[in-house]
């Protein structure tokens, strides 16, 4: 069980790529994107540093990581500096990279399909897929949001079989920042990183 929710993370990592993706073709993108990136790991040929290269190229502008930082922090985001929230964003960032990274070795033959898109807000879109494994099919939620800054519809958020990658950093972060200071937390993240 332990290396399905690996490879549900890797491919979490992996399944989008889009510069920018209109309402009405989220599927259509996802669908392609999704191929093509699987069609990459499927490559023996390609060592594990290009395919995580190739990999962060393909996804790194459809993730809002500014957003997802904050959602993180909660409340506490609005009690930092400027320079704090900068070093979190980056810090975060490469965490969540870095957990991809590792798990790029779990990844066999699965495939994705896309389900349906929800509109569930004016600015909110859920695309549901399943993840087919071998013994058992997950659902993946990707939650998308219309960026205000770019208009984009970007992915804040993440649910693998029904938990939220950015409620699970959010309450490991509360956790930490319940009996320890927000340089702790930093430290951390960044002995995860290097």
């Amino acid at each position: 069980m332990k290396k399905l929710i690996n490879i549900l993370l890797l491919l979490l990592a992996i399944n989008v790529y889009a510069l920018s993706i209109e309402e009405e073709n989220i599927a259509t993108v996802m669908k392609t994107k999704i191929d093509l990136v699987t069609t990459l790991l499927q490559n023996k040929e390609i060592s594990k540093e290009n395919k995580s290269k190739q990999i962060f190229k393909t996804f790194d502008p459809v993730f809002d990581y500014p957003l997802m930082s904050r959602l993180t922090l909660g409340k506490q985001w609005k009690k930092l500096s400027h320079e704090q929230k900068k070093e979190f964003e980056e810090l975060f960032t490469a965490k969540l990279k870095q957990s991809y990274i590792d798990k790029l070795d779990l990844y066999t033959d699965e495939k994705v399909i896309i389900k349906e898109t929800k509109k569930v807000k004016k600015t909110r879109i859920k695309l549901f897929t399943e993840l087919i494994g071998k013994e058992e099919n997950f659902e993946i939620i990707y939650k998308f949001h219309k960026s205000k800054k770019n208009k984009d519809w970007m992915i804040y958020d993440v649910e693998i079989i029904g938990v939220s990658i950015m409620q699970t950093y959010r309450k490991q972060f509360a956790g930490i920042l319940k009996t320890e200071s927000f340089e702790v937390l930093l430290k951390k993240l960044k002995n995860k990183v290097n």
